[in-house]
């Protein structure tokens, strides 16, 4: 009799083993992927996607395409505005055009399931078309609090949740504070975030931007800070603030140089006018901008 009870308990034991297999294997999956999701974008419209992405376009900034990247998501990105900002593991993708004027009847031929960033006249016209449409951060990232925010946004609609999103924020987050660490007691020196126009015309990172938060965690003092977010000024009003060093986004950097009434400043004067990948400012990427920044405003402080 037990020998026959032994036998009997042993096919129902593997039985339900296998059935708390398949439910655990099933709970397992539906943590990874919890779509349907909402989520709502920069002008307050909600975003649905019913299932995981897999055809994603951007059409900028190219922040969008970094998130991507670290996400682990960069083989879904099947078209791209075109900029040499973008990471060079989205750069096979379809071109698309200018991130303000993208190809729409190309948009539409790849057919994606999600397309990040651009302006709210293409949005118009592709949600007319049934085709998922986000952007977030339209009114401005003013630190990383909105970065952050934006960066598990795009997590929770390309994964559906936010958990990769948050690690990295975490690993962001104990990188950034390292560097600081590290700069402690270091003299402020005075610095100027600049963009250039086509024209030569510049413009300024104020206060409540991410390049502000950077430049003041990077032990320096922006001398734009009395104005509020990105505006322009003259060159006038650059030479009066007479600034240690001057970072500008690098593909713009000989707009800059090439203006030779900016000799008398001291960052031209010393040569600490350095080129950046402004890209990285909005992005998942802060860690890697914040360690640029320092590097450039107190040399010699942080290892290579």
């Amino acid at each position: 009799m037990t020998a026959l009870r032994i036998t009997r308990w042993l096919p129902t034991t593997r039985a339900m083993l296998g059935l708390w297999a398949l439910v655990l294997w099933t709970l397992m999956d539906g943590a990874h992927a919890a779509f349907p999701v909402q989520v709502s974008d920069g002008a307050g419209q909600v975003v649905q996607l019913a299932k995981k992405p897999q055809r994603i376009v951007v059409l900028g900034p190219a922040l969008y395409a970094y998130m991507l990247v670290d996400l682990g998501a960069a083989q879904r990105v099947v078209g791209i505005t075109q900029s040499s900002d973008n990471p060079v593991e989205v750069q096979s993708a379809q071109p698309l055009g200018q991130s303000l004027l993208p190809d729409v009847e190309r948009i539409i031929q790849l057919q994606p399931d999600l397309v990040l960033g651009g302006t709210a006249a293409t949005h118009k016209q592709l949600l007319s078309l049934g085709i998922a449409c986000f952007a977030g951060g339209r009114g401005g990232l003013q630190g990383s609090q909105d970065v952050f925010a934006l960066l598990r946004s795009v997590g929770q609609l390309v994964e559906g949740d936010s958990k990769l999103a948050d690690r990295l924020i975490e690993q962001t987050q104990a990188e950034m504070a390292s560097i600081e660490s590290k700069l402690h007691g270091s003299a402020k020196s005075r610095v100027a975030v600049l963009y250039a126009g086509p024209r030569g015309n510049l413009f300024a990172a104020g206060a409540e931007t991410p390049e502000d938060e950077l430049v003041e965690r990077s032990a320096g003092q922006n001398v734009f800070g009395h104005l509020r977010h990105h505006k322009p000024v003259s060159v006038e009003e650059l030479i009066r603030q007479q600034p240690d060093v001057i970072l500008i986004d690098q593909n713009q950097l000989p707009l800059l140089t090439a203006q030779t009434v900016l000799q008398s400043i001291p960052a031209m004067r010393s040569r600490r006018v350095f080129g950046i990948n402004a890209a990285v400012h909005g992005s998942s990427r802060l860690g890697v901008a914040l360690k640029s920044y320092a590097r450039l405003i107190h040399p010699g402080v942080l290892s290579p």
